[in-house]
C-alpha cells in the first residue's frame, strides 16, 4: 500500500506566504518598471516597487490571499494534490477573480483601483503572470520545505 504524501502546515503556511509575496510583489515590480502607477517616480526602482505594492489595498492583498488558500485546500481535498501545474493554474484564477470581482473602492491601487478600468490589458496581464509565478512559487517553496523537514526522519 502506498504511503501518504508528507503533510506539514508549516511547509503550507510558508509556501503560501512566499506565493502571495509573489504575487503582490512581482506586478508591483512590473508596475512600477514600466510607470504605470503615479507612485513609481522612476528613481529608485526598489522604493518605488515598495511603494506601488503598499498602495495596493489591504482588501485586494486579503481577498487573493484567502482565494488562493481555498483553492489550493478545495483541489487537494478534490484529489488534485500538490502539483505544480495545479497550483501555478490557482494563482491564476485567484487573481484574475480578485479583478473582475472586487469593487472598484476596495480596489485602491490594484485592477481597476489602478486606473479606473477593470480588465485594462496591460495591468491585467501583468496580474495573471504575478499569479501564476505566486502558484509556482508556492508549490516549489511547500515542496522543498517538505523535503528538507523529511530528510532527518530519513536519515535515522
Amino acid at each position: 500500500m502506498p504511503s501518504a504524501r508528507p503533510t506539514s502546515p508549516k511547509c503550507l503556511f510558508i509556501a503560501w506566504m512566499l506565493g502571495w509575496a509573489t504575487a503582490v510583489y512581482l506586478p508591483s515590480l512590473v508596475i512600477a518598471l514600466l510607470s504605470l502607477s503615479p507612485l513609481a517616480s522612476g528613481g529608485n526602482l526598489l522604493l518605488d516597487t515598495f511603494q506601488v505594492a503598499d498602495e495596493v489595498s489591504p482588501a485586494a492583498k486579503l481577498t487573493y490571499a484567502a482565494l488562493f488558500g481555498a483553492l489550493v485546500m478545495s483541489a487537494r481535498v478534490g484529489g488534485a494534490g500538490r502539483r505544480l501545474p495545479v497550483n501555478a493554474l490557482i494563482g491564476v484564477v485567484s487573481i484574475a477573480l480578485v479583478v473582475a470581482l472586487l469593487p472598484e473602492y476596495w480596489s485602491r491601487g490594484f485592477g481597476i483601483g489602478l486606473n479606473g478600468v477593470r480588465f485594462d490589458p496591460l495591468p491585467t496581464a501583468i496580474y495573471l503572470i504575478g499569479g501564476l509565478a505566486g502558484g509556482v512559487v508556492f508549490s516549489l517553496s511547500e515542496a522543498k520545505c517538505l523535503s528538507r523537514s523529511q530528510a532527518p526522519t530519513l536519515h535515522q
